[in-house]
């Protein structure tokens, strides 16, 4: 059975930013794609909110992402500024060249010539949690965020896992119903079982490489 949770959602600053923008849940809900009985999950801490939404809820309320993630118990106040597009990464990163990195234009040429394009977007593997698969530390992965709901067994994803105490990334194989990684060490031996709310397929690795 799944265990549910609910999320320490500041409610009242939301409404209260609804109200000083005229910004109604149908706005809300057109936003992300989804209906206004999803967004009342939402603000009433019942689902938890995922990044992509997040990043709706904070254009349309006219405030900071990390602003939204804060209000909606996905990052501590104090660390919230810092967190990139995949939270508290763990086991993958999206990829962003440091300014003195010289092979930047070679990385972003394989990238182009894998298939990277809106939606479509380059990672780096940060742990051995698919080793056993062939995704070592370092190597680099393109992510389609298009196929994050039509990923067929066996594929490999990146996942968002929410807890009550925030929110982490992690690479692994998809084994309907569950998320199990390739690794010999046991602490990866944990599986997630994939409901869609506190278990969230982002994307399918669509091609991976190491340079």
């Amino acid at each position: 059975m799944i265990t549910s949770y609910l999320v320490k959602m500041e409610t009242m600053w939301f409404k209260r930013r609804q109200r000083e923008l005229n910004v109604t849940s149908f706005d809300l809900g057109a936003a992300i794609g989804r209906d206004r009985s999803v967004i009342s999950r939402i603000l009433n801490g019942a689902q938890a909110m995922t990044m992509d939404q997040a990043r709706s809820f904070a254009e349309i309320l006219q405030v900071p992402l990390a602003t939204v993630l804060e209000k909606a118990g996905l990052a501590d106040a104090p660390t919230a500024q810092s967190l990139s597009p995949g939270f508290a990464e763990s086991d993958a990163a999206t990829w962003l060249p440091a300014p003195s990195q010289q092979d930047a234009g070679t990385i972003r040429s394989i990238a182009a010539a894998m298939g990277e394009r809106p939606g479509v977007d380059l990672w780096r593997v940060k742990s051995a949690a698919m080793a056993l698969n062939g995704l070592l530390v370092g190597d680099f992965f393109l992510l389609d965020t298009h196929a994050a709901e039509r990923v067929k067994p066996g594929d490999v994803v990146v996942a968002q896992i929410y807890n009550p105490r925030g929110a982490s990334t992690v690479l692994r194989r998809f084994e309907p119903p569950v998320l199990v990684a390739a690794s010999s060490d046991p602490a990866d031996g944990r599986v997630y079982v994939v409901d869609g709310v506190n278990v969230v397929i982002r994307g399918k690795v669509s091609a991976s490489w190491r340079i």
